[in-house]
């Protein structure tokens, strides 16, 4: 929504640390960008691996995911930096990461798969090292690191839970790793929600909004 959200709809639609039981902020906040840089960076990388994980998972998964890992990284950002979010990298993070777990369980039947890992790994990399030589230093540029690596997480944890494996050799063994995985997820789950409820108790209000608005 860059270029058309008035300071009014962004007050409304960003996420706030301080407004836990405004629950449209987890997804909304992704609708926000600060420049046109900042969205087509995260238009670009969505499209691409989106469109890919679509041809082999199902739609509506890569949507869950998608929008879990945004909400995700929003509770991480918190716990991190307790301030105001805006952007949709971390669900961008989510499906980029999410690769992984697809090729984790279609090993067999996914070509060229290191090539796959190695643009993930190179598009993160690229990332980093633009935040630590550039964007680290710059006043007007102000990243939420906590919801791009919340964000990478929760894409990796919930395309293990999520997406669905075509090799018939691996589908007993992806049931184990379903339910260990699905208890590590409900461990975390429970202390970030915890951790994001201490922050609000402990925090006071005008310290959990200070001057940033923090872009992922």
């Amino acid at each position: 929504m860059y270029g058309v959200a008035t300071d009014k709809i962004e007050r409304i639609l960003r996420f706030e640390p301080n407004n836990h039981t405004e629950a449209w902020r987890y997804v909304t906040y992704m609708f926000i960008h600060r420049n046109l840089f900042h969205v087509l960076i995260n238009v670009v990388i969505q499209c691409l691996f989106a469109f890919t994980l679509e041809k082999y998972q199902n739609r509506l998964l890569v949507l869950t995911l998608y929008f879990g890992s945004g909400a995700i990284g929003a509770l991480s950002s918190s716990c991190v930096r307790p301030d105001l979010v805006v952007g949709a990298s971390a669900g961008v993070y989510g499906l980029l990461i999410s690769n992984l777990s697809h090729i984790a369980l279609n090993y067999n039947s996914t070509k060229y798969k290191l090539w796959a890992v190695l643009t993930v790994i190179i598009i993160v990399a690229s990332d980093a090292t633009f935040y630590l030589i550039y964007a680290r230093n710059q006043e007007n540029v102000i990243i939420s690191e906590g919801a791009h690596i919340g964000g990478g997480i929760a894409g990796l944890i919930l395309g293990l839970l999520l997406y669905r494996s075509k090799d018939e050799e691996s589908k007993k063994r992806n049931r184990f790793i379903f339910w260990s995985i699905f208890a590590i997820f409900a461990i975390l789950m429970s202390l970030l929600v915890a951790i994001n409820f201490m922050i609000k108790k402990c925090t006071p209000a005008h310290r959990l909004r200070v001057s940033y608005t923090y872009v992922c």
